[in-house]
């Protein structure tokens, strides 16, 4: 009996302890990050002993991370430090119930946090951390930073193509569909494309609800395919090529991208605002655009940079990118990215 009662004692205690890490310039972990009901999945992939971590918060909501974890990423940026895909709640491959009255920016920026404390857990305090949000993504990050003391957890931001102001954002995106369909049609350039879009701009004025936000998404990506100076992708292949060889659970993307049709949830994210609390930031930030993003226009980029007072920023412009410029124009988000983050 004496026995039985030490052999568990030791596999409590050996249960309990920390895992082992192992630093490596070609890392591939991934693990799962419990909190508020959610089970979320977190992939740690590339150059872990150089103690600088990329976190890479993704658009949506309910898409996952899996886009952005690409090849030529992993060979221009993960061999410079170690890229981390974190699955929001209700999310990519993350698990757990529908989690609808945990789906909110708030707790978004808790799970955040959360994930940022088991990596440091993990792979040390002395890690350099930097945040990427990327599309929705730069939501959660402008509620995470503006929350006092957040900031103090990372060493810097990067923000690509992101939306911090809904209702600034949906008057920016139909200003220059508006702008780019009347000039599109004076030059007869998909003229019976188009006309509806400027025919809906020119009836919808301002004060948008709900359903004409979403309208006004769906026009903007529409709007990119018009645009013969852009490099187009075909977000389907990109589906088929990085989430079946890395086995991502299909179904676990699916059943996630429904539940994050929360009509709640979006009503709270059309009223976001996070302009004026972002003077308290103050750390190095990296803000990147895609020229031809009708989504999240550039002058939101311009709003979001001027609004911080961070001494150590950057602002550039992609020329040949619209909303998903870590796709379409890979080169120049890599060296971006490589040289901000090796800087600081």
């Amino acid at each position: 009996m004496k026995q039985i009662l030490l052999i568990i004692t030791i596999l409590i205690l050996y249960g309990c302890q920390k895992g082992k890490i192992t630093f490596s310039s070609n890392a591939f972990e991934v693990f799962y990050v419990e909190n508020a009901g959610a089970s979320m999945r977190v992939l740690v992939q590339g150059n872990t002993s150089s103690k600088i971590f990329v976190l890479v918060i993704h658009g949506g909501p309910g898409v996952g991370s899996y886009f952005y974890d690409t090849k030529y990423i992993g060979k221009n940026l993960g061999d410079k430090c170690a890229m981390v895909y974190w699955d929001q709640r209700n999310a990519g491959a993350s698990q757990g119930t529908s989690n609808g009255n945990e789906l909110h920016l708030d707790q978004m920026s808790e799970d955040l946090k959360k994930v940022i404390e088991v990596l440091k857990y993990r792979y040390g305090q002395d890690m350099k951390l930097f945040l990427l949000g990327h599309s929705f993504g730069g939501l959660i990050l402008a509620d995470f930073i503006t929350k006092p003391g957040y900031q103090d957890m990372i060493n810097g931001l990067i923000y690509v193509d992101g939306s911090h102001n809904y209702p600034l954002n949906d008057t920016l995106t139909r200003q220059m569909l508006l702008t780019e369909g009347q000039y599109a049609v004076s030059q007869k350039k998909h003229v019976s494309e188009w006309q509806p879009i400027i025919n809906y701009c020119s009836s919808h004025t301002g004060n948008f609800n709900l359903e004409e936000s979403q309208q006004l998404e769906q026009y903007a990506s529409d709007a990119e395919n018009y645009i013969d100076s852009i490099n187009h992708i075909n977000i389907a292949t990109q589906v088929f090529r990085y989430t079946i060889p890395d086995k991502y659970p299909l179904t676990a993307i699916l059943s996630n991208l429904l539940y994050s049709e929360d009509s709640n949830f979006n009503k709270e994210l059309a009223i976001a605002n996070f302009s004026p609390g972002l003077k308290i930031v103050t750390i190095p930030a990296l803000v990147l655009w895609g020229k031809y993003d009708f989504t999240c226009p550039f002058p939101l980029g311009e709003d979001f940079y001027n609004h911080i007072s961070s001494i150590d920023k950057k602002i550039d412009v992609s020329s040949k990118s619209g909303h998903n410029m870590i796709l379409q124009d890979k080169k120049f988000f890599c060296e971006e990215v490589a040289g901000f983050v090796l800087t600081h």
